[in-house]
């Protein structure tokens, strides 16, 4: 078919045989066929329906130009066999026969996935290739608009079919190198997309005058280099598969990808001796097509895909065949003798009782035996599974116990080694590996392994990917298992190591959507997948595991919180008895405290010490921050001060040998604020000095006032300069002065408002208590500070001594 004028197309005869019917009836190569039956030729895609509409045997009238002459002749009509679009058609049925099969074992499978696609798309590019050729008869020739849809379906599955087969043959049985790649992925999926875009502007295009010369060239090019596209993948494909074939170690790995590429080899064999050689023997198609028939051979592929796949359990298809067919003829015969069965003793009820009671008669047996068939239904099946497949049987009855014995098992190193022995020492798998989840970190550390030599101990995880794998496998209705297509989602920094560790599936441990713990598994004994009814089993013993080592860390942590509570009790105790057991008494001095720690133990201190019968020390101190290590640096503050306060020293001189020593000592982002007050009852007096502490309150009958000497907090400086900064006060002992020593526990408590207590209140309080003893002043500040809180929680230790002089 050749172009004569910017809108005129005509059609050219070529390759006539000599002494074939074309030949006999006068035509030759370069002539013009002009009509056929008397219907004007403008196309190949007219003559071939014309012709189509003659038997074969019988003649059609053509009428052609030969030499700028037009002639008139009768030609034999022979049919012919497309053996080419037969064997493409064949193939593509079979490919998507066998894919059926598979994506039913794992729908959500990668390599299932992907060899279903190929079979659909396969089918969609041969079929309707059938319907649209030169070379067939179709009625759809008379609706435009759907041979339009057809032909773009069919140029739709000749762009993307050649990807799918180079990314599906890219891993399987191996996956190869080149596929984790960024840019391979983003090529293997944009590309077709990009082709088919291109080829439909160019056939778009086509129809603009304009540019009909150049897109008249571009038409015939489109189908011939999708042709070679498509031969282009599969020999990528078929050179992808020499490179896994020998990336295999394993022998009986090795045994289906052989089978297999020997008719891979086959079907290339016969694909490039139709396209060359073919065609030099037999000139032509239409003259001995008996020649084109070796490219049937196609067609072993797709075969040996099938027999490798159910031979050698393949893509997980072994438990599938095993289920669909054997089962499945199982159930329709037990089916069938359950109702022959209620048949027959219906007929036997009938005649043996009046009709008045045999509804109800027959209704009560027929439930009574749907109760027995449904028992013997399955003891039936788990004797046939006993019997046929007695390493799954076994598998499944070992998983079903060690489900019903692991809640049993007490502490997590007695699970674990449970666990590990079921799966190694009674499954006999061959690679196994539990890891566990670190506590506030979602790095999985190994705790259980056997046969792994790669695996890291301990790696990151996509928490976010595990989850979304587990939620969209549940909503399908699938078994939550991570399998080995989906290793570099999930595990991307170990992808590699796992795969190379020859670990198949991964079942994860799940307690409330949170993932604390993985089970990796390589092959069973057999040396197969687990797939179907053994992951199920899996995880159904994975859950019971993921309850007993949860149950096994509550109660390590309780055990852990009641070892706890122990110690802070026992601290408690001792740092109450290092506070004073009973209060010196002195002639004119009323001195009464406590001390309310925030926790079981606090950081506040207080003290009085009698250094003589008329000199006494009153201290109260704070350490920065609550619990144990505040506990510590008060009991050591306490047992510096019993040293250093004599009855020869001041409150500054205290101070600063007690700072001398603790600087030395405490962590640098700690310090202790302290207050100390020497009473003097000889000369009446007080002498006191604060390193960073609260202020000292003093009342005069109703009047408060409160003294804030200048001072650093013990620690924070070694020395100079934080003696110079101690300054000492000397206060005069009037009768009903008390003097008020406190911790900003006091001042700084919170209510469940978040209102605080403050010095004005506080102040008022003393005020309003100031003619009542120590004793009493202590309490009801205590009561009243508990009644502010109400419901809040208390957030600050609290300390409060009261010196009242008489």
């Amino acid at each position: 078919m050749n172009r004569v004028s910017k809108d005129t197309v005509a059609v050219y005869f070529d390759l006539v045989k000599e002494g074939g019917v074309t030949w006999e009836a006068g035509i030759r190569d370069g002539d013009r066929l002009l009509a056929i039956n008397g219907v004007e030729i403008r196309n190949t895609l007219t003559a071939q329906y014309l012709l189509n509409q003659v038997a074969g045997g019988d003649s059609a009238y053509y009428l052609y130009q030969s030499n700028g002459h037009e002639y008139e002749s009768y030609v034999e009509i022979k049919k012919l066999v497309n053996f080419g679009a037969l064997a493409i058609s064949l193939a593509a049925m079979l490919w998507l026969i066998v894919g059926f099969i598979v994506i039913k074992s794992k729908p959500e499978g990668e390599l299932q996935q992907l060899f279903f696609k190929i079979g659909i798309y396969f089918v969609l590019f041969s079929f309707f290739g059938m319907l649209l050729n030169n070379f067939n008869s179709n009625p759809l020739y008379d609706y435009t608009w759907l041979v339009a849809i057809l032909a773009v379906i069919q140029l739709y599955a000749a762009c993307f079919l050649p990807f799918f087969i180079i990314r599906f043959f890219w891993i399987f049985p191996k996956r190869l190198q080149i596929v984790n790649y960024t840019i391979t992925e983003k090529l293997l999926t944009f590309a077709p997309r990009v082709i088919f875009g291109l080829t439909v502007v160019v056939i778009i295009l086509q129809q603009t005058s304009l540019l009909n010369n150049l897109f008249f060239l571009l038409e015939h090019s489109i189908s011939v280099g999708l042709f070679f596209f498509f031969f282009f993948a599969v020999v990528v494909g078929f050179i992808s598969l020499i490179i896994s074939y020998f990336k295999l170690d394993d022998t009986e790995e090795k045994k289906p990808i052989f089978l297999i590429l020997i008719s891979y080899s086959v079907a290339i064999a016969a694909i490039i001796y139709t396209t060359t050689l073919a065609n030099e023997l037999a000139q032509t198609i239409f003259n001995e097509p008996e020649y084109f028939f070796p490219v049937l051979l196609v067609a072993v592929l797709p075969l040996s895909f099938g027999y490798s796949i159910f031979k050698y359990s393949l893509m997980d298809v072994g438990d599938v065949i095993k289920n669909t067919m054997f089962y499945g003829l199982l159930t329709v015969a037990l089916a069938a003798s359950y109702f022959i069965t209620i048949y027959i003793l219906g007929l036997g009820i009938s005649s043996a009782i009046s009709t008045e009671y045999q509804g109800i008669i027959a209704g009560f047996i027929f439930v009574l035996f749907a109760v027995l068939f449904q028992s013997t239904k399955d003891k039936f099946q788990d004797y046939i599974t006993q019997k046929f497949y007695p390493e799954q049987f076994a598998s499944q009855k070992i998983l079903m116990q060690f489900s019903n014995d692991v809640p049993t098992v007490v502490g997590l190193e007695n699970i674990l080694n449970s666990t590990q022995s079921i799966f190694i020492d009674n499954l006999r798998i061959k690679k196994f590996a539990v890891y566990l989840r670190e506590s506030e970190s979602d790095r999985l550390s190994l705790v259980r392994s056997f046969g792994i030599n790669i695996l890291p101990e301990n790696f990151n995880h996509d928490t976010d990917a595990v989850l979304n794998i587990i939620e969209t496998k549940t909503k399908n209705k699938l078994q939550p298992a991570i399998e080995r297509e989906e290793f570099n989602r999930v595990f991307p920094d170990i992808s590699k190591q796992i795969i190379e560790d020859e670990i198949y599936t991964v079942i994860p441990l799940m307690i409330k959507s949170r993932l604390i713990g993985v089970l990796l598994f390589g092959l069973k004994y057999s040396g197969a997948r687990f797939a179907g009814r053994d992951l199920e089993l899996l995880n159904a013993a994975a859950n019971q595991i993921s309850i007993s080592l949860e149950n096994a860390r509550l109660y390590e942590s309780e055990a852990e919180k009641m070892k706890m509570e122990r110690e802070l009790e026992n601290a408690r105790k001792i740092q109450e008895s290092l506070l004073p057991k009973s209060i010196p008494e002195f002639k004119n001095l009323d001195i009464s405290g406590c001390m309310i720690p925030a926790m079981q133990v606090g950081g506040d201190y207080y003290d009085v010490i009698k250094v003589s019968e008329n000199k006494v020390y009153v201290i109260v101190g704070d350490v920065s921050g609550k619990g144990l290590s505040a506990s510590f640096y008060m009991s050591k503050l306490q047992t510096m001060m019993r040293l250093y306060c004599t009855e020869n020293t001041s409150p500054k001189e205290v101070l600063s040998n007690i700072n001398r020593l603790i600087y030395e000592s405490i962590e640098r982002n700690w310090f202790i604020t302290i207050a100390v007050g020497l009473f003097d009852l000889d000369k009446n007096v007080l002498k006191y000095c604060r390193a960073g502490h609260t202020p000292l309150l003093v009342t005069n009958n109703s009047s408060v006032q409160y003294h804030q000497s200048k001072g650093l907090g013990v620690g924070l400086e070694s020395g100079e300069i934080f003696n110079s900064s101690l300054e000492e006060l000397e206060l005069e002992l009037k009768p009903n002065n008390s003097f008020i020593f406190f911790s900003d526990g006091i001042n700084e408590a919170m209510n469940d408002t978040e209102e605080m207590y403050g010095m004005e209140r506080f102040q008022m309080l003393i005020s309003e208590n100031s003619h009542l003893s120590s004793h009493e002043i202590v309490k009801n500040t205590i009561t009243n500070l508990k009644q502010f809180r109400s419901l809040a929680h208390q957030n600050d230790d609290i300390t409060l001594v009261v010196a009242k002089y008489l």
